[in-house]
């Protein structure tokens, strides 16, 4: 911290010497500002204490506005005319709530949901029978082939096979899917 110059001493002084001047000066006039101070040394008598109406406590109310004013308007209030029933509108009742991993069926019951696929339909072979094969490819890349009706990856039935897309059904729950055809 820097030490003060002369010419900034001579101004704090000065500062102080009024700040103490303007002090003295309120001190001195307060006692105007405050009549009771007046009152006890003998100067002059206190006002009066304004007389509170205790019996009004003990009165019954009286029951005719209370509860009918229009708070945000102003003056009497007209009388009320009955209003009109309200207007119910029907909804449907909300969906029912599935849980994560469960789907609602036609039936409205729950099934479990199918967990992601991990298989890719490539394509198909017939042969000169009319046989046709699937070939399908794992996440793994492991090659799965199957015709209509045989079960794949121990969980898939292959339901039908088309030109751009191959129906498999889940063993487990019934449910089927389409998976579309993907090349490389």
């Amino acid at each position: 911290m820097r030490k003060p110059s002369p010419r900034e001493g001579l101004l704090l002084a000065a500062l102080s010497v009024g700040l103490l001047f303007v002090g003295i000066r309120l001190f001195r006039h307060s006692d105007a500002d405050f009549p009771q101070r007046g009152a006890r040394a003998g100067l002059g008598q206190l006002p009066d204490i304004p007389r509170i109406g205790l019996e009004r406590l003990d009165a019954q109310p009286s029951g005719g506005e209370a509860g009918r004013r229009d708070l945000f308007k102003f003056g009497f209030v007209e009388e009320q005319r009955p209003r009109p029933a309200p207007v119910v509108v029907m909804t449907p009742p909300p969906a029912p709530l599935v849980p994560p991993g469960m789907t609602v069926n036609a039936d409205g019951i729950l099934t479990p949901s199918l967990p992601p696929l991990n298989v890719r339909y490539i394509g198909s072979v017939e042969n000169s029978h009319g046989v046709k094969v699937a070939v399908l490819v794992t996440d793994r890349r492991e090659v799965l082939t199957g015709q209509s009706g045989q079960v794949i990856a121990n969980r898939y039935r292959i339901a039908r096979i088309g030109l751009e897309s191959i129906d498999l059904e889940d063993v487990s729950s019934g449910q089927s899917r389409r998976v579309p055809l993907k090349g490389d």
